[in-house]
């Protein structure tokens, strides 16, 4: 959470994924700091939380480049090592593989270039050189997802398991979390799991697999994101399931709360991309401004079903403008509060 070739940042501006990204400006003072924004692939998440992170930005007098790697490590990395010889202000990342990034976090730091990790968790050799790392509590969330997935099926059936990319810290957390809330009841039993790598089409493709394979003899489907879960939905209803067998996830995107709205998917997790990749702006802000920051901002998501659906849609999707306005004052607030999730 490694396959195509880096594109670098170009005069003009370049299109990657389908989001423009500007050229480097003239790097600028302290006053208002050019921060380097390097991300796994612009997914359903990070698009949505772009433009929490420009609004931070904004209000800071800060700019920020734009880059996307594509789910190439490789790309990844010569984007950091880009960022370095800019001499960007900060560095923020959200990793293909942290695991791979401690020589590059490293470089940043013997540079005097900040970094904060977003998104995805990292390694102690990662974290011992970055300054915070702004994100989700993945193991809470995959054992909220499995709770609510296992009681809805009153503790017994057989279930099945769509992963992230094996390896990444996503999918890793969260398939520990669901591990764990499995380990409790004997009575419900693991048919499969498989990655779909957070994709739809992927997801799409496993679950139809699933049912040709097992039928009506799966219960309850567990999802590690939202993108995915949509996927397995649209192979559940082109069988006439879609509704009848429960489904679970993670991330609260647009298209996710539609779902648990309309009663297709019973539950999701809220990784709200704006506050949290806007929360990472302010606190590489903080730090290039002398301030005290958190070593770790952790958020535990809320979870949202038929009955909060409403307020968290309207929050993110249904006034967005207002939502957007009042995240530089809600994110401040909740640094202080140590509650990084409030909304």
């Amino acid at each position: 959470m490694i396959r195509h070739s880096f594109k670098t940042l170009l005069a003009g501006c370049s299109v990657l994924a389908g989001i423009a990204f500007s050229a480097a400006p003239a790097l600028a003072d302290k006053a208002h700091p050019v921060i380097g924004y390097t991300v796994y692939d612009m997914s359903s998440f990070i698009s949505l939380g772009k433009g929490g992170a420009e609004a931070i930005a904004k209000a800071n007098g800060a700019s920020v480049l734009w880059n996307s790697g594509h789910m190439d490590v490789n790309a990844q990395i010569s984007q950091i090592q880009q960022f370095i010889n800019q001499k960007v202000d900060a560095i923020i990342i959200a990793p293909v593989n942290s695991s791979t990034l401690g020589p590059q976090v490293e470089a940043a730091k013997a540079a005097g270039i900040p970094v904060v990790i977003v998104n995805l968790t990292a390694t102690d050799s990662v974290m011992k050189n970055a300054v915070s790392y702004v994100g989700p509590d993945d193991v809470k969330a995959g054992e909220q997802e499995a709770q609510h997935l296992v009681d809805a099926i009153d503790h017994k059936g057989n279930i099945v398991v769509i992963q992230g990319p094996l390896g990444q810290s996503g999918e890793i957390d969260r398939t520990k979390g669901i591990k764990n809330i499995l380990a409790k009841y004997p009575d419900v039993k693991l048919l499969a799991m498989q990655p779909g790598n957070w994709a739809r089409n992927q997801a799409y493709s496993v679950m139809q697999d699933w049912l040709s394979r097992y039928g009506t003899k799966i219960n309850g489907v567990i999802s590690e994101n939202d993108d995915m879960a949509i996927g397995a939905i649209q192979a559940m209803r082109e069988k006439g399931l879609a509704g009848k067998i429960p489904v679970t996830a993670v991330d609260g995107i647009k298209d996710g709360m539609r779902a648990v709205r309309d009663g297709t998917l019973l539950e999701t997790n809220l990784q709200d991309g704006p506050l949290e990749l806007g929360m990472a702006v302010q606190v590489a802000v903080d730090h290039i401004n002398g301030k005290d920051v958190p070593k770790v901002a952790m958020f535990v998501m809320p979870e949202i079903t038929k009955a909060n659906v409403a307020h968290y849609y309207d929050q993110l999707y249904g006034n967005p403008s207002k939502f957007t306005t009042e995240l530089p004052a809600l994110i401040k607030k909740n640094l202080v509060s140590g509650n990084y999730a409030e909304q």
